[in-house]
């Protein structure tokens, strides 16, 4: 039997991202070429940018409900309505987003996504092609605090190939997306060159004013991670997203599973990991070398579950 940890040391492309923890999966995290769309101001919840009304959907902090209205064909355009306006930041290109959303067919009204039903927030950058062009499109401008009924036409979405089985070619789609945050977060520098010892050495940087992570927890964070020469040999930063895993059952290496255990969110800290709890003799790839101790600093954004 492969264990967990030999696993982890295998997938040295993706390290800690993907291999073993639960990253968040979702359909809407593909790109397609940018086309023109029609949007206006808009504010109560029956107030559409197009002539007519595709769609109903409840206002409350709660899961968002959708009720699809009779209509014959598609719109030409993405349709953006604010069913509810937020209060807080706004999300411009280029920001990191903290959101919930649910996602729909618009023909029969047909769910086919929802972060709701993984317990979980979702983190994506908006604007650069990281997710469907609807949402780089219809999701700037948000405000934190708001809730924002996305009617996409299907060349914002996934167009003649459709995705998978769950949306069939040439589907229009409806996204209710609730912003949570407009993530401000600077990179951390790479930590000085050290000496590290034979046990795990945990340093706060920041301390966090959030919930505290136990072990068992489901949890979205930011990282950098490096040799003690300084060599950064991974790093969600680099692919402009989080990391979302769970911490303390093995899903990654000892070092994290010891070592986030009571950050709070918020918080920023450095891991200073010796070979033992991290790959050990076998190392990993080429980047980590046998009995090679790693650094990681590490920021805690959410705790999911």
């Amino acid at each position: 039997m492969i264990s967990v940890r030999n696993i982890i040391a295998t997938c040295i492309v993706l390290f800690l991202f993907g291999c073993g923890g639960t990253d968040q999966g979702s359909v809407v995290e593909q790109s397609a070429t940018s086309v023109t769309t029609s949007t206006t101001d808009s504010t109560p919840s029956t107030v559409s940018t197009s002539d007519r009304i595709w769609a109903e959907v409840s206002a409350s902090n709660d899961r968002p409900s959708i009720v699809v209205l009779p209509h014959d064909g598609t719109p030409e355009n993405l349709v953006i309505e604010d069913v509810t306006a937020g209060t807080g930041e706004e999300a411009l290109v280029g920001d990191l987003l903290e959101v919930k959303y649910v996602g729909a067919l618009l023909d029969d009204g047909s769910e086919f996504d929802a972060s709701w039903n993984r317990g979980q927030t979702f983190f994506i950058p908006i604007g650069v092609g990281a997710v469907i062009p609807g949402w780089d499109q219809g999701i700037v401008g948000m405000r934190e605090g708001g809730r924002r009924l996305l009617i996409i036409p299907p060349e914002l979405a996934y167009g003649s190939a459709g995705a998978g089985s769950a949306i069939p070619p040439n589907a229009a789609l409806i996204f209710v997306v609730d912003l949570i945050s407009v993530v401000d977060l600077p990179m951390p520098q790479i930590p000085d060159t050290t000496e590290l010892g034979d046990s795990l050495e945990v340093e706060d940087l920041a301390e966090g004013s959030g919930e505290v992570v136990e072990s068992g927890d489901t949890v979205s964070v930011h990282y950098l991670g490096t040799l003690t020469d300084g060599t950064v040999f991974d790093s969600s930063w680099s692919r402009g997203r989080p990391f979302t895993t769970q911490i303390g059952v093995g899903m990654v290496i000892q070092g994290w599973d010891q070592g986030i255990v009571g950050m709070r969110e918020g918080g920023r800290r450095l891991l200073k990991i010796p070979s033992d709890l991290a790959y050990g003799e076998a190392g990993a790839g080429g980047s980590i070398g046998p009995n090679t101790p790693l650094l990681f600093v590490v920021d805690l954004l959410r705790i999911q579950g």
